[in-house]
């Protein structure tokens, strides 16, 4: 007979994740998912405020309420008020400070004169370092019917601001009772200036076509889930609020403007820093960090990263990896999964992960090239690829159910992550906890993951040759393999269960809370 675990902190959290099941797209929905599910068992309420999907409202389970977005409140077809054509327009004009040479006259400050484009100076003084003077003509939040996006952006852009001009001792008034500012009033007699470029914003730098109505729904979805925390704060009894990943962070900013309540953020990675960073995440990125009370890094290296890229006090930030469930990801027999895909007498190295150039697969697939020569009998599967090399060697995955990827770990010689960028790497803890011996790459938080020679093998990256000769090394050692996969599953338990999780992260609500 089970008992009820008594709960021990009277705290209710609002989750702001862009992913949460069934929309999962890698490690950030995974985390949230079983944190939220954990978190649940010791304090009062989890909410989790999260994307629209089709069929499904709100949902209870347990002590964890699912909120999700409803469809975008301005449909696109809306010509007159396309709020995605604004955001658009305010990234090309932030782009062309640096796309443009300004008939090669060096820019000394910024002069943002418009609330529309109050975006765009906010992304500007973040890429220029140029300290911009805002002229105000009105405050958004204080018209009769505010503009959502206004007041966003109006809010967002008044702590990169060097100076304030205000076109009345009015607006003047207005500046220091809403904002808290004082600025100049700007006189009527005006210079002359001796010579004005004008550079107009072109059709976007991005098109709406390339960036497409995906982006439109991020946009919204991120206003709608910022409301949905300010409509439920209330009912909810929300205490502080915790985001996760770079896509829901213009929620988390509005939502902490919205409610005043404490914001946590779990920096899974920072956006600016992979190797082909998402404009609009690196706006929302740079827009939050200011408003976090309390930074929740997934490894050292990601608590490094914070400090040197946004200048983060190491004292304002906590390290707390992600972790596993090791119930559900064990070794277990695979013969059916492996007749199914023909891998009997293979040496199957396997790959997990999405088709994105930071995950350094085309290392992995030219070392396995080189290895086929030498080891004839040696099969890279790859799960979340499309097979586009037609080799004898590879065999792709697009999808898979998570049984069968627990079976394609548990019947896996050796896993393989070849990142370039990883803050972290959940797919190891996966495969160590299906006592798969794994190889890793010196960077990101891998290392603190994988003890080299002991738990797994650490490589240099971008190194073909280094993988191959890690994988032919476990190949010739099978005992080894053996050994490796044991002590890696024992690091897995003692280092990475989410109990040991969920109970650090309420330290971590404590200590913001009192």
């Amino acid at each position: 007979m089970t008992t009820k675990q008594q709960k021990t902190d009277d705290i209710s959290v609002g989750f702001l994740s862009y992913e949460f099941p069934p929309k999962i797209f890698g490690g950030v929905g995974v985390h949230v998912t079983e944190l939220a599910r954990h978190l649940a068992e010791s304090i009062r309420q989890v909410h989790v405020f999260t994307s629209h999907v089709e069929g499904l409202d709100c949902q209870k389970a347990g002590s964890v309420f699912v909120h999700r977005s409803s469809k975008p409140l301005v449909p696109v077809s809306d010509r007159s008020y396309n709020m995605f054509e604004r955001i658009l327009n305010n990234f090309n004009v932030a782009g062309m400070m640096d796309k443009h040479p300004l008939n090669n006259n060096k820019l000394d400050l910024l002069n943002s004169q418009e609330e529309l484009v109050r975006m765009a100076a906010t992304e500007a003084k973040n890429d220029t370092g140029l300290l911009p003077v805002v002229t105000s003509h009105n405050t958004d939040v204080n018209k009769l019917k505010p503009d959502r996006l206004g007041v966003v952006m109006g809010q967002n852009v008044v702590d990169k601001v060097g100076r304030f001009t205000a076109v009345s001792k009015y607006m003047r008034t207005e500046l220091d009772q809403t904002f808290g500012i004082a600025s100049h009033v700007e006189g009527l007699d005006g210079q002359k200036a001796g010579s004005v470029y004008v550079s107009k914003s072109s059709k976007p730098l991005l098109p709406a076509s390339n960036y497409s109505s995906k982006d439109f729904e991020r946009v919204m979805t991120n206003f709608n889930v910022a409301g949905m925390v300010e409509k439920h704060l209330s009912s909810a009894g929300l205490d502080l609020l915790h985001s996760h990943g770079g896509l829901i962070q213009l929620a988390a900013t509005e939502a902490k403007n919205d409610t005043g309540l404490p914001l946590v953020m779990t920096a899974h990675s920072t956006e600016i820093n992979r190797l082909r960073p998402d404009r609009l995440s690196v706006v929302m990125e740079h827009n939050v960090v200011d408003k976090v009370d309390r930074f929740i890094a997934v490894s050292g290296y990601m608590r490094r990263e914070l400090n040197q890229t946004f200048g983060i006090n190491y004292n304002k930030i906590t390290v707390i990896p992600n972790g596993v469930d090791t119930a559900i990801f064990k070794h277990q027999k695979a013969d059916d999964i492996r007749r199914k895909y023909q891998l009997d007498n293979r040496f199957v190295v396997l790959f997990v992960g999405r088709d994105d150039p930071q995950k350094g697969v085309k290392y992995l697939v030219n070392a396995v090239k080189n290895l086929a020569k030498q080891i004839p009998e040696i099969m890279l599967v790859m799960v979340g690829h499309q097979d586009i090399y037609n080799d004898k060697n590879i065999l792709c995955l697009p999808r898979v159910s998570r049984s069968e990827l627990v079976k394609l770990h548990s019947l896996s010689d050796v896993f393989v992550l070849p990142s370039v960028y990883e803050p972290f790497g959940i797919v190891l803890l996966e495969a160590m906890a299906c006592e798969t011996p794994c190889i890793g790459i010196r960077t990101g938080g891998m290392p603190d993951i994988i003890d080299h020679d002991r738990t797994g093998l650490l490589v240099e990256p971008r190194s073909d040759e280094g993988i191959s000769e890690a994988i032919a090394r476990l190949y010739h050692d099978p005992e080894k393999r053996y050994r490796m996969g044991k002590k890696g599953r024992d690091k897995v338990i003692s280092d990475f269960s989410w109990k040991d999780i969920s109970d650090k992260t309420i330290k971590v609500y404590q200590q913001v809370l009192h």
